[in-house]
């Protein structure tokens, strides 16, 4: 399967390396001091729970022209950022599929407004990270040695089909897990309802976890806030809660799960995966903080925890 990676940063960067690393035909687009430094020195990759530096020479370009044939190309880039690419994409004769992963949480309807349904598909990375000085810095797994984190993928209509599966097959070439959903939306919309209120949290402590996780009633607020953003996903009728472990926070006891989110914003993984891309993409939570607000506003639930967390996000 012959894909294109429609951004370099650093979630685009880890799942090229590893699908070229597992000989995948793979193809990076990037863009200005972006690309001539990928040209010049390759994917160049710090895996922070191990330390392990790694590299690899992909093959780099500028430009995704109308005629370019690819079976698939990825897009990793963040949805208040993508007008330019619809254009672009929707130009792109030669593309067969278009996987989209990021977060979500009005649906597909101003995607499939410029992009024909049969050709996207849409998913979330579950590795994290940042980039310095053009060197990613990735986690994509809680521990050293623990299994990586799943890439979740979904069709619009719910039902796999062959590229589904093809896709799927792709990533685990390269021993990524992937789990397939038969409600995308209702996953994207989910992990909103339980991103946000730890996004707000973070930028309380200035995108520091280690001082977030020290602040009992912050913690504990993130935690009610989330529960608040499932009750507004049910009253919107999107009845089954996903992540699975989303449930958790409706099943267990209030200051387990206060303990739980503590243990997670004291670990690597979270300083990685949550804080640096917290710190970097500000612009995309306010978005998705705003999109979430537009779900709220169609029921009555109230959230304050919600509410008091949104002031640290817009």
């Amino acid at each position: 399967m012959r894909t294109l990676f429609f951004g370099a940063g650093p979630l685009g960067s880890v799942y090229a390396h590893l699908l070229h690393e597992a000989g995948s035909d793979v193809t990076v687009l990037a863009r200005g001091e972006r690309h001539d430094w990928l040209k010049e020195n390759g994917l160049v990759l710090v895996n922070e729970m191990t330390g392990q530096r790694n590299s690899s020479r992909v093959n780099v370009v500028s430009e995704l022209k109308p005629d370019d044939q690819y079976d698939l190309v990825i897009v990793l880039i963040r949805k208040n950022k993508l007008l330019p690419v619809f254009e672009i994409l929707a130009a792109s004769r030669g593309v067969k599929n278009i996987l989209f992963m990021g977060n979500n949480a009005l649906g597909f309807e101003v995607y499939l407004k410029r992009l024909p349904v049969e050709k996207v598909l849409f998913g979330f990375p579950g590795a994290g990270g940042g980039i310095r000085e053009h060197v990613v810095h990735y986690c994509d797994r809680e521990k050293p040695k623990g299994k990586r984190r799943a890439v979740t993928i979904g069709e619009v209509d719910g039902f796999s089909k062959e590229r589904t599966l093809a896709v799927k097959s792709l990533f685990e070439s390269a021993g990524i897990p992937v789990e397939l959903t038969r409600d995308i939306d209702g996953w994207l919309k989910y992990h909103a309802a339980l991103v946000l209120p730890l996004a707000g949290a973070l930028y309380k402590h200035d995108c520091d976890n280690y001082q977030a996780s020290k602040d009992k009633q912050t913690l504990r607020s993130a935690v009610r806030a989330a529960k608040e953003g499932g009750r507004v996903l049910r009253a919107l009728g999107f009845r089954k809660r996903q992540p699975f472990a989303f449930n958790m926070f409706y099943w267990l006891p209030e200051f387990i799960i206060i303990m739980s989110v503590k243990r997670l914003l004291e670990s690597k993984f979270a300083e990685v995966a949550f804080s640096m891309h917290a710190e970097a993409a500000r612009d995309e939570i306010k978005s998705l903080a705003h999109e979430f607000r537009e779900l709220t506003a169609k029921t009555s639930v109230d959230t304050p925890n919600i509410d008091t967390l949104r002031i640290y996000i817009v």
